[in-house]
């Protein structure tokens, strides 16, 4: 059920050796664009396919290509084949940014196997070896809806299946690809030659191990939310226990608001415009109903039920702050609007975004720091220390910010500094260390941690006089500095580039820490070792 994955330049090279005179001896395929269905013609005998995939992984940004083969009738299955020629269909809606991309083409009836999975943006390539998802068949004149594809590291290497929570993608094409209506919906065709197979079981596992905790929330009662992939919200209690909280979806969720409301304690939001609502005493998260709120990701939510709510809103580069009096089926007015830099070589520059009791805000790599209060509903805007480029951002819930900012000079390396008034002043961190991995958090009494740096002995060091000096505090094998909630909980959240998430705790102000929850297990290990 696993499949390869290679680096995307090897694999051209490769490529590029092949001549084509050569091209069939040497098994290197011809690459052939599939028509778009919107540009087809009408004798054409082609039909229109549609297919979404969702990876819980993070060395995947959202794949933007994926190859097929058409299958000859009358082989032998074999998880080898030597292809002649590769179908390329590529995603249909480039401001789908996530881990959840759309593919629509156009495809002669016949039989076809996924071939390739490609992100060219994370320069991964992913071979698809699998038999138990099954072929597809095409047929003449009946639209093909394959419904979703689920891509997950596991503890030994990378599945692929189908999901069963996603089997059509209407709703998608609807909101993101809207052309398109008319030739899927209810009449579209399920496309695979087989029912889904007993033993596929990786949107479950997918979906019990999600990848990643994103925008970290301590509620008022203690307990700890954290954003994740798959549509998963992961839970701690106070006595240190971690659950998982799956929405009847999967795309990734992006951030957690606890709220006071008759039916909701905490809302999340996240990709695809996912807003889900969990009420108290249930275990489960559900969809609200997003009103007249346009396509696009949701990055945070912010407000309560006196002022209104406010949802920050991504689709491309264009970011909006969008206000609606009511969270259900609201009339939502876009109230702030910009267009992010980035660059065709480099693609978007970096954004941190964040949201607590009295405002909403975002932070631009090129060092404009902009925040929205929900009292006023008015934006201000400033800047990083000396207008400078940020490498790193954290923002606390009581204003502290402290930001690793670009030196700007050869051989220097980046500058600390830490606001205690919302980034209105900014006060220099006298680091004794050349690299600073991580920007200095605060202790609950003021005092300040830093990370000793990458090439020291690990260990936190402590300030008593906002960074000027620095004096040991304990020893700290992790990676970067931790953070500290108002309870005096202090979490440390450790993941890879492949979405291996390990999450340490410390209840005595960081000084020592215990390994609480992991998405790797042993039982998911051995299970995967018998396969």
């Amino acid at each position: 059920m696993s499949f390869s994955i290679s680096n995307l330049k090897a694999r051209r090279l490769a490529v590029a050796a092949c001549g084509l005179s050569a091209l069939l001896l040497s098994g290197c395929a011809v690459n052939t664009s599939v028509v778009d269905p919107l540009k087809m013609h009408a004798q054409s005998g082609e039909t229109p396919v549609a297919v979404s995939i969702t990876s819980n992984t993070k060395d995947i940004y959202g794949f933007n290509m994926i190859k097929l083969r058409r299958v000859v009738s009358g082989e032998q299955r074999s998880d080898f084949k030597l292809v002649s020629e590769n179908l390329v269909m590529k995603k249909v809606e480039s401001a789908m940014a996530g881990d959840t991309s759309l593919f629509i083409g156009a495809l002669p009836p016949g039989e076809y196997e996924f071939v390739e999975l490609i992100d060219t943006r994370a320069n991964k390539l992913l071979h698809v070896y699998s038999t138990i998802v099954g072929s597809v068949k095409i047929e003449a004149g009946k639209s093909t809806d394959l419904g979703r594809l689920i891509v997950t590291r596991g503890n030994f290497g990378v599945q692929y299946g189908r999901s069963a929570q996603v089997t059509s993608n209407a709703e998608l094409i609807q909101r993101f690809a809207p052309d398109y209506n008319a030739m899927f919906g209810a009449a579209a065709a399920p496309g695979w030659s087989t029912p889904r197979h007993a033993q596929d079981d990786v949107e479950q596992f997918a979906r019990a191990h999600p990848a990643g905790a994103e925008c970290t929330t301590e509620m008022p009662d203690g307990r700890v939310a954290a954003a994740s992939r798959m549509g998963a919200v992961l839970m701690r209690s106070t006595q240190g226990l971690w659950s998982i909280l799956n929405a009847p979806s999967v795309e990734s969720l992006s951030c957690v608001f606890p709220v006071d409301l008759p039916n909701a304690e905490l809302i999340a939001v996240g990709e695809s415009g996912s807003l889900l609502r969990k009420a108290r005493d249930s275990e489960q998260l559900s969809p609200v109903d997003t009103g007249n709120l346009p396509p696009g990701n949701l990055l945070r939510i912010g407000g309560n039920p006196t002022v209104g709510w406010y949802l920050m809103h991504r689709k491309g580069d264009e970011l909006n702050i969008f206000h609606a009096h009511q969270l259900d089926a609201g009339d939502w007015r876009s109230v702030y609007h910009a267009t992010l830099p980035g660059s065709w070589l480099h693609g978007p520059g970096l954004l941190w975004t964040w949201q607590d009791a009295g405002r909403i805000g975002y932070a631009l790599e090129s060092g404009l720091i902009g925040e929205l209060d929900y009292s006023t509903g008015k934006l201000t805007e400033r800047f990083s220390p000396h207008k400078k480029n940020l490498t790193q951002f954290t923002h606390q819930p009581d204003g502290t910010e402290s930001v690793l900012v670009a030196a700007g000079l050869a051989g220097r390396f980046p500058d600390a500094y830490i606001s205690r008034d919302r980034g209105q002043n900014w006060k220099t961190i006298v680091s004794p260390f050349k690299v600073l991995m991580s920007p200095v958090a605060p202790l609950n009494d003021g005092r300040l941690l830093m990370e000793a740096g990458m090439y020291n002995e690990g260990a936190l060091l402590v300030s008593s006089d906002d960074g000027q000096t620095w004096g040991p505090y304990a020893p700290y094998t992790l990676r970067q500095t931790p953070m500290i909630f108002p309870s005096g909980l202090a979490l440390n959240i450790q993941e890879d580039f492949k979405g291996r998430v390990s999450i340490y705790s410390s209840m005595d102000n960081a000084k020592t820490w215990k390994l609480e929850h992991s998405n790797q297990d042993l039982l998911s290990t051995l299970q995967q070792l018998k396969q």
